[in-house]
């Protein structure tokens, strides 16, 4: 069996979940959308909710492999890279949250979240606090990260619920203002 059939099951769902709820969307709507039987499904995925997963972490990939995390600029950019692609798939991403519920969609936003974070995080504290003698724990910067990607969680979510009406790009240019220089201050108070 190919990648190009699993990659056809997977399109196939996204394709569906544009007009369907998620959680609405059957094994049988998938291979009929498709042309494939239901034995070929479970070739490549054991149920619907392992097929959202690996669409999940496919996309997620997918945004985050190019993303720069050099730069102490670099998490602006990112920020900002998410936010277009909220916009964009602003559909696929509300039916993806009423599909997983608002703990699980939550605890995969901080899942993705905090490895960008915590490379931003140490990129910052490795130009800025490390070359002035000074140290900061491997433990403490990734608190500092999953800090920061319970906020972005938690702003995601609520954006989502309705409760911020701002465009995410807005949501997130208005975050970045509010969050420039604060990593640096925060690590600059943990640093030891």
């Amino acid at each position: 069996m190919s990648t190009f059939t699993k990659k056809a099951i997977m399109d196939s769902f996204v394709e569906l979940a544009q007009s369907i709820p998620m959680d609405k969307i059957t094994i049988k709507q998938v291979c009929d959308n498709c042309k494939i039987n239901r034995n070929t499904f479970y070739y490549y995925f054991q149920d619907m909710y392992t097929l959202k997963e690996e669409i999940i972490y496919a996309k997620a990939g997918k945004l985050f492999v190019n993303m720069d995390f050099s730069s102490n600029e670099s998490w602006k950019v990112n920020l900002r890279i998410i936010g277009a692609y909220a916009r964009k798939n602003e559909i696929f991403i509300r039916n993806l949250y009423n599909s997983m519920g608002r703990d699980a969609f939550g605890d995969y936003i901080v899942d993705v979240v905090s490895s960008m974070a915590y490379q931003n995080i140490n990129s910052l504290y490795e130009t800025k606090i490390a070359p002035t003698g000074k140290k900061i724990s491997e433990k403490e910067r990734k608190r500092l990260a999953y800090f920061f990607s319970k906020i972005f969680a938690e702003t995601t979510v609520e954006w989502l619920r309705g409760k911020s009406c701002d465009d995410p790009v807005d949501t997130l240019e208005h975050g970045i203002e509010m969050l420039d220089g604060v990593v640096e201050l925060m690590l600059s108070n943990l640093a030891k």
